[in-house]
């Protein structure tokens, strides 16, 4: 910074730095004098002159009844810069109790490209924290590749669990898990842990969005709990349908008991998920009674199944006694399936009152049905 623009600082001019500047280079003159060698009008110039004055860095003696100015010693601008501090400190605690209480606003980061991704979401791991996973995870695994693998993993050996919230059937170890609705289909993943959000928006070129706030961070764990906790929710699609029968049985129960099977349901879950879902109720000691349709198809498959599981019983009533969906309750929820030729859904509860109704309406219609 040259010397002109520090005078500057000090509230002066530029043509009041000039003409400082002058004065000091000339010793004395008249304001006649100092116009002619700054190249302007005597007015001008004595009007400049009197704010050099009013500042302190120009004083004037008369000789033969004539004003000759001369500059301030330089080392009068320190002087003047302490008096100027000297002024602020006097006011500075009414400053302070008139200053509005710190408002510290989100610390917003963005991360693009694969890279930023991977550095984004290794943020996850470092905090050690439970994570609640709001979104897609099929994306996750489709643009990050082998990173998908590495990243649970470390999560897994870091004992991290994970709450997930997607429209996809998902199946990772130290996690749990809820199917939204295939309307709620996003290509978008929200991370929330600790007071931090990361928002990934997975594209060719992805991009995470990381949110440091403690308020939003609540707020979008206040958002998720209200879904995961709702009494009644809807299932879409073939994964939602084995979401809720899986769910059914993975949290102890006494009983497990449905209306309405038949071969064609079994069908949509097939053989092989239908051997693991046994497996796991059987691993909890869940009794299972069901009531099928009474057509040949499903009693042929049903009789087949009880022989090869155990804990199984099967009646078979009428179709138009069953009804038109699926219904299956177990202690802790009812999953009514409703199967078409177009579409899978799912409609569970969890009101306490409405799976007293449904036992006891399924205890009627078991003893109506048919032994085989």
């Amino acid at each position: 910074m040259d010397k002109e623009q520090v005078l500057q600082s000090f509230g002066l001019t530029e043509a009041e730095v000039r003409l400082y500047v002058t004065l000091l280079t000339s010793g004395e003159a008249t304001a006649s004098e100092l116009a002619k060698r700054t190249d302007t009008n005597r007015t001008f110039t004595y009007d400049r002159l009197k704010k050099l004055l009013g500042s302190g860095l120009a004083s004037y003696v008369v000789k033969d009844s004539k004003k000759y100015f001369k500059a301030a010693e330089p080392g009068q601008l320190l002087a003047m810069l302490e008096e100027k501090q000297e002024q602020v400190r006097a006011v500075l605690p009414d400053l302070e109790k008139l200053r509005a209480p710190p408002h510290a606003g989100p610390d917003v980061k963005v991360f693009s490209s694969k890279n930023g991704v991977r550095a984004a979401l290794n943020l996850v791991l470092k905090e050690g924290q439970s994570v609640y996973v709001h979104g897609t995870m099929a994306r996750f695994r489709e643009i990050m590749g082998s990173f998908y693998e590495i990243w649970d993993a470390r999560r897994v050996k870091g004992k991290i669990p994970l709450k997930i919230l997607s429209n996809e059937e998902v199946r990772m170890e130290l996690a749990e898990m809820d199917v939204l609705p295939e309307e709620e289909r996003s290509s978008i993943t929200t991370f929330t842990f600790g007071n931090k959000v990361i928002i990934v928006l997975w594209a060719d070129v992805p991009v995470a969005i990381h949110i440091e706030s403690g308020e939003i961070a609540k707020d979008t764990v206040s958002f998720f709990n209200a879904i995961w906790n709702r009494e009644i929710r809807i299932y879409s699609g073939v994964d939602g349908i084995l979401e809720a029968f899986f769910e059914l049985v993975e949290k102890k129960s006494s009983v497990f008991l449905g209306i309405g099977y038949s071969r064609a349901l079994a069908e949509v879950y097939g053989k092989r998920r239908s051997d693991e879902w046994h497996k796991v109720r059987l691993k909890n000691s869940i009794l299972s009674r069901v009531i099928s349709y009474d057509d040949k198809k499903s009693k042929d498959y049903f009789q087949a199944r009880m022989r090869q599981w155990e804990n199984f019983e099967v009646r078979f009533l009428g179709k138009d006694i069953c009804g038109p969906a699926c219904m299956t309750l177990s202690d802790h929820m009812i999953a009514t399936f409703i199967y078409t030729e177009k579409s899978f859904k799912v409609i569970v509860n969890r009101n306490r009152e409405t799976i007293a109704a449904y036992r006891k309406h399924f205890e009627l219609l078991w003893e109506k049905a048919e032994k085989r």
